[in-house]
This record gives C-alpha cells, structure tokens and sequence, in this order.
C-alpha cells in the first residue's frame, strides 16, 4: 500500500500529478542553482583569475540532478518505475553531497585568512567570493532538503502504486489461467507416460510355485527347496 494516496493535504491531485509537479519544481531550482553557480564561478574567475573547486563540484552536482529530474518526468509519463527508483537515489545523494559542500564553504568562509585585498593570496580570494554567497547556498540547500524530503515520499508512493498495479494484472492473469476448462483429448502426453487411470493391467505372468510355501500356515522347515 502507498504512503500517500494524495500528494498534498488538499486532496486536490494524485501523487501520479504530484511527481510530475515534483519533477518541475525540481528543474527550475536545479536551473537557479546552476546559474547561480555558474555566475558565482564566472566572477571569481574574472576578479581573482581562479575558479573555486566548490562551484566546479556545485556545478557537477545540479547537473546530474538536471538529468535525473527529465528522467523522473519520462518514468512518471511512460510509468517505468525503475526510473522513479533512480530518481529518488540520486537526488537523496546530490543532497547530501551538496550539504557537505556547504559545510566545507561556510567553514572555509570563517577560518581562511582575511587579507582579501591580497589577490596573490587564492585561499584568502576564494574564501572571500564563499562568504557572500554563504547564506543564499544555504537557504537553495534548504529549498532542496525540503523537496527531497517531500518529493521522495510521494515519487515513492507513485512507485507503490505502479507495483501493487502490476502485481495485481499478474494474479488476474493467474486467476484467469486456473479457471479455465479442462478439455478431454486436448492435452498433450508425454511419450512413455500415461494420464493416470489408463495404464494397462499388467497380467501375472511369474510361474506359480507348487507345494507349500512357507509363511502360508507352513513351517519354514516344511519347505521344499
């Protein structure tokens, strides 16, 4: 059984319509925080002559996660439910991925050295172009927290019910195979094997032993070899 069976607690939309609004939520995030990124990097390289290996990873990060986005669109569409699966693993680790570059970023931001005037200096420029983009990191990363959270519980629920579906037009199809009628002269037989009732009587054809026969009222020693 699904956990949800709505996707919101207005019972407005199934979670089938609540993935696909999912899915396009997630792009326009995902498409920000890439232009963020890529602004971020664009105007460290352009100030300070370098690119800050956190934007490049940022960057890496919410490109995978594009793709998995188109991806969870195309199974909600097309109902492969592996995709579904796929979905809700990647994003749960671009997540965690993105929250460990948040820390690294914000630790960096605190403890480089703060001669930011000195351009020779790269730790000092990169932790300067960090620290004004400290707080707006952490608020997306929330926003994506939020529907990662969100967005796994219904996308899973989707992919229950895609699974109790299937299975149950697999018990129809059994169900419907058992009740069908049995057809005398129709089945097949198996050389060498005979439908049970039909196996010819076997005549006795052992020579009868004349005398007495021990264990027949006789003593054994009364037998005649």
């Amino acid at each position: 059984m699904a956990i949800l069976q709505r996707s919101c607690c207005c019972d407005c939309c199934g979670v089938k319509t609540g993935s696909i609004v999912i899915a396009v939520l997630w792009i326009g995030l995902t498409l920000i925080g890439i232009g963020y990124a890529a602004n971020n990097a664009h105007s460290v390289s352009t100030v300070f002559g370098l690119v800050s290996p956190t934007d490049v990873v940022v960057l890496v990060v919410y490109s995978v996660n594009l793709i998995a986005h188109i991806l969870l669109m195309v199974g909600v569409a097309k109902e492969v439910r592996p995709l579904l699966l796929t979905w809700m693993i990647v994003t749960t680790i671009c997540t965690v991925v993105l929250l460990l570059v948040n820390i690294y970023v914000t630790t960096t931001a605190f403890t480089a050295p703060r001669d930011y005037t000195d351009r020779s200096n790269k730790d000092a420029a990169i932790a300067a172009a960090n620290l004004t983009g400290t707080g707006m990191r952490w608020i997306l990363w929330g926003i994506f927290l939020t529907l990662t959270i969100y967005g796994c519980l219904v996308v899973l629920s989707h992919y229950q019910n895609l699974r109790d579906a299937e299975m149950g037009r697999g018990q129809q199809q059994m169900v419907v195979m058992g009740n069908l009628p049995y057809v005398m002269g129709n089945q097949p037989i198996m050389p060498g094997i005979q439908p049970y009732g039909n196996q010819p009587v076997l005549e006795n054809k052992q020579p009868a032993m004349t005398g007495p026969q021990p264990g027949l009222g006789q003593d054994s020693s009364d037998a005649r070899l």
